[in-house]
């Protein structure tokens, strides 16, 4: 079908392209990353399974079974199929020793925080729940049911909030700490790295998503699509029933915008609607596809802002390639310290690893492990849409410490039912 074409305003404008970002589920946008992958496999107590049973000491802290059990739990939901009883004993062992590490790692860099009193109080807490609920666009009824399926209570959510705002408060305070490269180094970076600057072949697009998890089914999101293509059709601006009637909120605060993504980002964003790359690219500026339905169920109608037929080579010249040099190298001076942070943190804390102990006293453990029976349940599935942010940086197409032009890489997950009515 013929794209549509809505009139653009203004000039053409460069496009910075997008940093990679993967969409969570809501109930993870309330955790911390880093907490949740640190907590996806953690380790247990051999075969025992008994939920309370430490399976490490970190100072006067345990980690538990069922605080272990809990967050693989959350992982399985979020994957939305499988049991960890799928995993051979030998894997459950390695996975948890893995994790169970990250944990012990997270746990040190929080006792030196508490330290160094950098624990927020009660009330500080309290409003960075509330916020984070309020930026994932979820009711307290959903927040609640989500809770109960992960079995977690509001203080669980709020002692992991804590614990991640002191861990952060300590991080911030050392990278703070950092001295920004000078010009003579910036220069020299870009001149050892020059055939990594180039913006390549993309477009920058809007999308408007629907949901048949947030319209009582397959009828009733094709029902909305149908009637927000009308809108369009009418001549109303794509950003305003973006606004309006997007069920994907980090890109409907922005009009639907997601940014810029090189040709291949786009096959990587949206793997569950082949072809929208190509289809895309061979569009003209301002035109909007029809409803176009991927192969989970959602409904996307995507609008091209501006399109870079050809690869581009980006000078030094270029603000934007000394903003992303600056933060480049300033990013990797900040690990380097956070690597430093997190030894000295390790090695000033008394640590037992109770499980490596156990599998080292009895090796044979390791093909006797068994999920606990919180982890043989069914997967929970959490609904989220992908989303692309244009963090306004240029990409350095080689690096990872540049911004890659890949998109989110599993954007053919549901969308995510937050904005439910």
């Amino acid at each position: 079908m013929k794209a549509n074409r809505e009139s653009s305003t203004g000039g053409r404008r460069a496009v910075k392209p997008f940093r990679r970002s993967i969409l969570v589920s809501s109930i993870n946008r309330i955790f911390t990353a880093a907490v949740i992958a640190a907590a996806l496999f953690t380790a247990v107590g051999c075969n025992k399974n008994k939920p309370e049973e430490p399976v490490a000491t970190v100072g006067s802290h345990q980690i538990t079974l069922k605080q272990v059990d809990s967050a693989i739990k959350q992982q399985i939901d979020a994957s939305g199929s499988g049991t960890a009883a799928a995993m051979s004993p030998v894997e459950l062992t390695a996975a948890r020793l893995g994790v169970l590490d990250n944990l012990v790692q997270a746990e040190a860099l929080f006792q030196r925080a508490q330290r160094d009193n950098l624990v927020p109080d009660d009330n500080k807490v309290t409003q960075e729940v509330q916020k984070r609920k309020q930026d994932a666009g979820v009711t307290e009824e959903q927040f609640q049911a989500q809770l109960k399926q992960a079995g977690l209570t509001d203080e669980d959510v709020k002692d992991k909030v804590r614990r991640e705002m002191a861990i952060n408060a300590l991080k911030d305070r050392e990278k703070a700490r950092v001295t920004a490269p000078t010009e003579e180094e910036t220069k020299k970076y870009y001149e050892d790295h020059k055939s990594e600057f180039v913006a390549e072949r993309g477009a920058d697009i809007s999308v408007i998503a629907v949901s048949p998890n947030n319209n009582g089914g397959d009828t009733g999101a094709e029902q909305k699509i149908k009637a927000v293509y009308a809108q369009l059709r009418g001549q109303t601006d794509f950003a305003t029933v973006a606004t309006q009637k997007s069920e994907e909120p980090n890109s409907a605060i922005r009009g639907g915008r997601l940014g810029f993504a090189s040709e291949d980002g786009l096959k990587q964003s949206f793997p569950a609607l082949p072809g929208v790359a190509t289809r895309l690219m061979a569009m003209k500026d301002g035109e909007y596809t029809e409803p176009l339905k991927d192969g989970t169920g959602n409904w996307y109608i995507f609008k091209l802002n501006l399109k870079r037929e050809q690869a581009q080579n980006l000078t030094y010249d270029d603000p934007s390639v000394r903003k992303n040099i600056v933060d480049t190298v300033t990013q990797q001076r900040q690990q380097v310290l956070l690597n430093a942070l997190m030894a000295v943190s390790i090695a000033e804390t008394n640590i037992k690893n109770h499980l490596a102990e156990r599998l080292i006293e009895h090796p044979e453990s390791m093909v006797q492990m068994k999920p606990s029976a919180l982890l043989q349940q069914p997967a929970q599935p959490q609904q989220a849409l992908p989303r692309i942010v244009d963090e306004n940086q240029v990409q350095n197409s080689n690096r990872p410490a540049a911004n890659s032009n890949a998109a989110a890489a599993n954007a053919n997950r549901p969308v995510s039912n937050a904005n439910k009515k």
